[in-house]
C-alpha cells in the first residue's frame, strides 16, 4: 500500500501512534520528546507518499526509524550538554578585568545580531570545534550549507567587531 492514500496514512497513524509512543518512552525517559520524536517519523512518511509499505514490513520499518531517532536526540543532546559546559568555560567572565569583561560583552553581542542557523553552526564550529560534516549531521544540513552559515557568521561577526578585530581573532583563531 501507498502511504500517498490519506485514509491509509489516517490507519496507520491511529493504528500505531501509540505503541510507537511507547516504544520511543522506552529511549525517551520524556514523554513529550518521545511524541515529537514519533509525530516527526510521521511527518517524514507522509512527505515520502512514494513510499510502499505492507502491514508486514511498517512496524518494523517504525520501530527502527524510532529507535535511530531517539538516538540521534541523545546524541544531540550530549553534544549540547558538552557545548553548554564549554561554552559556559570559555565565556566564564573575569568581572575584575573591565577590559576582557567588555570584551566579552561585545562579543556576546555581536553573536546575537547572527540569524539562529548562523550562530548554531558558527558556535559548533568555533567552540567544540566540530568537523563540518559532524556539524551537518547534528544540524540535520549539508556539508555545503555549514560552509555557507559560517562564511556568513564569519562576515557578520567581522563587520560587527571591526572595531575590536585583534579581539575578533584573539577569540576565535
Amino acid at each position: 500500500m501507498e502511504i500517498a492514500n490519506e485514509q491509509i496514512f489516517e490507519k496507520l497513524f491511529r493504528d500505531h501512534y501509540s505503541l510507537l509512543c511507547n516504544y520511543a518512552c522506552r529511549y525517551i525517559t520524556d514523554s513529550q520528546t518521545a511524541e515529537d520524536i514519533v509525530q516527526t517519523f510521521f511527518i517524514s512518511i507522509w512527505e515520502k507518499k512514494h513510499l510502499t509499505v505492507t502491514q508486514e514490513t511498517f512496524l518494523p520499518y517504525a520501530f527502527r526509524a524510532i529507535r535511530n531517532s531517539c538516538i540521534n536526540y541523545y546524541k544531540s543532546e550530549i553534544i549540547k550538554e558538552d557545548f553548554i559546559a564549554s561554552l559556559t568555560e570559555e565565556w566564564n567572565l573575569q568581572l575584575d578585568d573591565e577590559d576582557d569583561f567588555i570584551y566579552q560583552k561585545e562579543v556576546q553581542l555581536a553573536l546575537q545580531k547572527l540569524p539562529e542557523k548562523c550562530r548554531k553552526v558558527f558556535l559548533l564550529k568555533c567552540i567544540t570545534g566540530l568537523k563540518y560534516k559532524e556539524i551537518a549531521e547534528i544540524s540535520n544540513i549539508s556539508v555545503n550549507t555549514v560552509k555557507y552559515h559560517l562564511g556568513e557568521a564569519f562576515r557578520i561577526m567581522k563587520e560587527e567587531l571591526k572595531h575590536l578585530t585583534f579581539i575578533f581573532f584573539l577569540f576565535f583563531f
